[in-house]
């Protein structure tokens, strides 16, 4: 089983020997107990010379009961090797997602000798972290360099078909040439032919039929009126084109899928059959195309819906699901060995998703003694076998928003741990996070940060709330949990910071939380000497910014500006002393110093002449005078 190691035994089988082909051909009995999922399957065989084991990963698929709807992934032309780091993270998010099955249709592999593109295809694909069924077709890149050999032998034939509940697939292979032969086309007719009327059908091509249009009417007897529609290579065949068509419409097939333009197309034909058509999911991009895969959901009764992102409709591309928007993981681990599993899941796809959540705890544990937090979903599954629980459910997450949810037996108070690593490269600030709890896991890790300006000021604290983790996803690994998780935050600098005080934060599932605070120098601050000096007078006390100090002054300061107040008046010796103005010109005694540079000032101070005193022969000339006045005054009067 895909997601527990649980093995069955087959009940029974049959099989027969082709001697032309050399091929064993086995019809096998899944036996009734087996748990719904996806199975590998391994045949031990003996003959002559020894006993052998061949295993075939991933190749069946058990339901409960046959689905009344199917939701399918579409991808198409992930191009091997070059497009595996896209495909990898394509799988991981379907993983979420879950849907029914992935259809990947054809360019498997750009080119078919080159040896790494299969073993991509092994580790990612067939053999990789999958829960999901894949089918594949070919392209014309995969016929390429071999005619298709080892395509073949890694995906099997090269047209086949599906079957189960009401769902019928047809897949045929469009080879170099761009269209279904017709061989291949009287082969589908003889699959259709055996499909119930009422029944589902789905067709799966490389090139598509159609290149171009949206609603299309037209019957194959009359091909030569939809050639303006028809794709060039069909165009070429229109015998090939018209058969096709016909078994579309005289079967009515509900769904064609197809790839190969390396861009989206959304066509209905004759107001009932759809067509949809998907960008790479690996290969190269025409500009205004991104890497994407299309979710469609079929219903048992021939219903189709094509999602689109951004509420837009599927022939207003591009509209698929841009590849790289959806980022979750479970924590601390999710494989049955902790008594506690945790997910966070970022949608930042501009649509509204329903994944899976599955939780696989300690099965040693009563399911009972589990709860969830912070809430309770409404409909929940619980399988305990194997010595596990396996716990699912579905949720909504609207677009655009964060979701997460715990499923414990454990009250855990234990803090999470955390450490940083700053770092300046260029003009921005890289903070490097780790933060670890093997308990209920890390939740989240957020950031809040001031500046520190080189003129003394200060900004405001700023709050980054969650940073998103550094998941790791690409062609050589999948990592779905973590009990310690990487973190990186780039911060822009402004140009005159001279320092940055920040505050880490990590919380677990529970709303334990730990603090790392610390402060980065950016510049070194820069000093000047700054000397002050009176004259004609020194020892004249003056504040600095609110110190006292006395000329003549001097001593380095950190650039900034700097208030100075010296006194108006000052007395020295009995001499009273008026300020007077500066060196430079500035004449109030209370000044801002911008100090840029090394400064040298000083202070000028006058003296005020103190009032003279009369001498005292001015007394005894005025009083000499004044009695000689007296005198002659009576000296008249007696004449």
């Amino acid at each position: 089983h895909n997601t527990v190691n649980v093995k069955y035994d087959i009940e029974s089988f049959t099989g027969f020997y082709n001697s032309s082909s050399g091929l064993w051909t086995f019809y096998l009995q899944v036996p009734s107990k087996a748990l719904e999922g996806l199975y590998s399957l391994k045949v031990s065989y003996t003959v002559d010379d020894g006993s052998y084991i061949y295993t075939q990963p991933k190749c069946v698929y058990v339901f409960k009961t046959y689905p009344e709807y199917l939701l399918i992934a579409h991808v198409s032309d992930t191009h091997l090797p070059y497009g595996a780091d896209v495909i990898a993270r394509a799988i991981y998010e379907l993983n979420l997602i879950r849907p029914t099955i992935i259809v990947q249709t054809g360019d498997f592999v750009d080119i078919g000798v080159i040896a790494s593109a299969w073993n991509y295809a092994w580790s990612i694909i067939f053999n990789g972290s999958s829960k999901i069924p894949i089918l594949v077709i070919p392209g014309n890149h995969d016929h390429s360099g071999d005619d298709a050999a080892n395509y073949q032998k890694y995906c099997g034939p090269l047209y086949y078909n599906l079957s189960f509940g009401k769902f019928h697939f047809i897949a045929m292979d469009t080879r170099e040439l761009g269209y279904v032969d017709i061989d291949q086309l009287r082969w589908a007719e003889n699959v259709l032919k055996k499909i119930s009327l009422g029944d589902v059908k789905i067709m799966l091509i490389h090139h598509p039929i159609f290149g171009s249009g949206f609603m299309i009417s037209g019957s194959w007897q009359n091909i030569n009126a939809l050639r303006s529609y028809l794709y060039y290579s069909w165009d070429s065949n229109l015998n090939a084109a018209s058969e096709f068509l016909r078994l579309v419409e005289q079967y009515n097939v509900n769904l064609v899928l197809a790839g190969h333009i390396h861009r989206e197309q959304f066509n209905i034909y004759n107001g009932k059959h759809i067509f949809e058509t998907n960008a790479p999911a690996g290969g190269s991009l025409p500009s205004g195309v991104y890497w994407s895969y299309r979710l469609v959901n079929v219903s048992s009764d021939g219903k189709i819906n094509v999602l689109s992102i951004g509420g837009k409709a599927p022939q207003n591309s591009p509209s698929s699901y841009p590849i790289g928007s959806l980022l979750y993981y479970y924590a601390p681990l999710n494989d049955g060995s902790t008594k506690s599993s945790s997910i966070k899941i970022y949608n930042n796809l501009d649509a509204t998703i329903h994944p899976l959540v599955e939780f696989i705890v300690d099965g040693s544990v009563p399911v009972s003694n589990y709860k969830f937090y912070p809430y309770t979903p409404k409909d929940y599954s619980v399988i305990s076998v194997d010595g596990v629980h396996i716990v699912s459910f579905r949720v909504s997450i609207p677009a655009k928003t964060i979701y997460s949810i715990t499923f414990t037996a454990i009250n855990e108070t234990v803090k999470p741990m955390i450490s940083v690593d700053v770092v300046k490269s260029g003009d921005d600030l890289i903070f490097n996070v780790n933060a670890t709890d093997s308990g209920v896991g890390v939740k989240r890790v957020g950031l809040n940060y001031q500046f520190m300006f080189s003129d003394g000021s200060k900004s405001s604290w700023y709050n980054v709330d969650d940073i998103p983790p550094k998941i790791v996803v690409n062609r050589d690994q999948i990592i779905y949990s973590y009990t310690s998780l990487l973190y990186m935050y780039k911060l822009t600098i402004p140009s005159n910071v001279q320092s940055v005080s920040y505050s880490l934060i990590a919380e677990d599932f529970l709303g334990n939380v730990e603090y790392f605070n610390g402060t980065f120098t950016i510049l070194a601050p820069k000093q000047y000497t700054l000397t002050i000096d009176s004259s004609p007078i020194s020892g004249v006390q003056f504040t600095l910014s609110g110190s006292t100090y006395t000329t003549k002054f001097s001593t380095s300061l950190v650039a900034g500006n700097y208030t100075v107040s010296f006194p108006v008046e000052v007395n020295v010796g009995g001499v009273k002393y008026v300020f007077s103005g500066w060196s430079d010109g500035f004449s109030g005694s209370t000044r801002t110093i911008i100090l840029t540079s090394d400064t040298n000032l000083t202070v000028y101070y006058k003296a005020e002449a103190p009032p003279q005193t009369p001498s005292y022969w001015i007394y005894i000339a005025i009083a000499s005078l004044l009695v000689l006045m007296v005198i002659i005054v009576v000296v008249y009067r007696r004449k």
